[in-house]
């Protein structure tokens, strides 16, 4: 692994971090629809069945479900982290096994153990918010969607903190560059406010659209497809949210780690690495 770099004050900030990743978004289209959609799809026929089937409402809220979608996210994070890490790479060898490699196992193994994590913190929900929008008699659809949010919120707060811990071990991994926590944590010393902001500004976002489709679903009539669609909007939305991330956590590791992607024998400034810094004076 390259030597960590500091960055410099004049480097990017998260909002426009932010509009390159939509930007590199929307030249990829064709990358993130291919992924993208299967995940989207699935969920969709899911609800569908749930809906549809009395048999199998009551496998609606099984973990195995919350499993499979941490995979899917997981391998979709992995994959357009990749995509970005070698965008504008000289074709060779060494390019061509990192794009086509598969998930690291290490990667899988963070997104299930944060999974697990999330299971055993589902018990102990904080209720109190919510009971307190109860007490000061609002309206039931002014209630129900700040009921969820802010009954979740003191648990996005500590998910936001842990993951911008190990943020940068992500990239890490999918450019085949093990990192350790230690590394990851001291790589990400300089930007841990931008990676919590990061982290936690996604996850409020996605709760926020999973709770206005549970409350838009209650206006729709009670046939499957409401339900399917709801559901199937929401994970495309995740996967848009991860596509954002994925290039801000891709293009911050790669700038603090100072990597570059493989370049072919015969480059004639092969590993050669330079970084341009503003005035000094």
């Amino acid at each position: 692994m390259a030597n960590p770099v500091t960055l410099d004050n004049d480097e990017p900030s998260l909002l426009f971090r932010i509009v390159d990743a939509i930007t590199f978004w929307l030249r990829n289209q064709t990358a993130f629809w291919l992924v993208a959609l299967p995940i989207a799809a699935f969920a969709a026929a899911a609800a569908f069945a749930h809906a549809r089937y009395p048999q199998f409402a009551d496998l609606r809220n099984h973990w195995g479900w919350d499993l499979l979608f941490a995979l899917a996210y997981a391998m979709f994070l992995d994959r357009w982290m990749k995509i970005v890490l070698l965008d504008s790479a000289s074709p060779c060898d060494e390019v061509d096994n990192l794009r086509h490699s598969i998930i690291p196992l290490r990667f899988l193994a963070l997104a299930g153990g944060f999974l697990l994590l999330a299971i055993a913190m589902r018990s102990i929900r904080l209720e109190g918010i919510t009971a307190m929008l109860i007490a000061w008699h609002l309206p039931a659809t002014v209630a129900t969607i700040p009921g969820i949010i802010l009954s979740w919120l003191p648990h996005l707060f500590f998910w936001a903190t842990l993951l911008a811990l190990i943020a940068l071990m992500l990239p890490a991994l999918s450019a085949a560059e093990p990192t350790s926590i230690a590394e990851a944590w001291s790589l990400g010393r300089p930007v841990r406010a931008t990676l919590f902001r990061l982290v936690f500004g996604a996850t409020l976002l996605s709760f926020i659209v999973y709770a206005a489709a549970a409350v838009g679903l209650q206006a729709l009539p009670k046939k499957p497809w409401p339900a399917a669609a709801m559901a199937g909007a929401w994970r495309l939305f995740d996967c848009l949210l991860l596509a954002v991330v994925g290039y801000v956590l891709a293009t911050l590791w790669r700038d603090l780690a100072d990597w570059r992607a493989p370049e072919p024998d015969d480059h004639p400034f092969r590993n050669m690495k330079l970084r341009v810094r503003g005035p000094t004076g």
